[in-house]
């Protein structure tokens, strides 16, 4: 059978992510975290599969963790950053010579991904540490984005969804 990425939903059992794309959430660890200041717990590390097709993309979001994509199967990614110095950095995640095979998201900053070809697929994982939580996780909405940071207004309105849950 062809590896496309109608093969992967349903290998994998992925469901539709509010970001975008496709995702099935792996590994949820029993280890116990805290980070400062807060005093709640937190799991020590998450992972998920993650699955972009076509023109699809994962919208601007952040989350309060670090991320770290990886590679498996398919086109090049590419991931966009707004830094903490306001540029905007594009990561490519590929086993081309251009890209890499895993990229780093640091907790707090705005990103997206896409497929740049608009075409075929692209399947990675994603581990977040300290774990994932959706309380932790903010879609952007372009008009705020925009009037943070008015350089980058034409990646906002390519690469931020309309209704930021859908």
């Amino acid at each position: 059978m062809e590896q496309t990425a109608s093969y992967w939903i349903n290998q994998l059992q992925l469901q539709p992510h509010p970001e975008g794309g496709f995702y099935k959430e792996v590994f949820r660890s029993e280890t116990e975290v805290m980070r400062p200041p807060s005093l709640l717990t937190k799991r020590a590390c998450t992972s998920i599969y993650y699955l972009l097709e076509g023109e699809d993309f994962s919208g601007f979001h952040r989350i309060a963790s670090d991320e770290i994509w990886y590679f498996h199967k398919g086109a090049p990614l590419h991931i966009h950053v707004i830094d903490e110095n306001e540029e905007h950095l594009t990561l490519e995640l590929s086993d081309e010579s251009t890209g890499n095979l895993s990229v780093v998201v640091r907790a707090g900053l705005w990103f997206a991904a896409e497929i740049p070809s608009k075409s075929s697929f692209t399947l990675v994982s994603c581990a977040v540490a300290p774990g994932f939580e959706f309380t932790e996780f903010e879609m952007a909405v372009k008009e705020q984005l925009t009037v943070l940071y008015p350089q980058h207004a034409d990646l906002f309105a390519k690469l931020t969804r309309q209704d930021p849950m859908k």
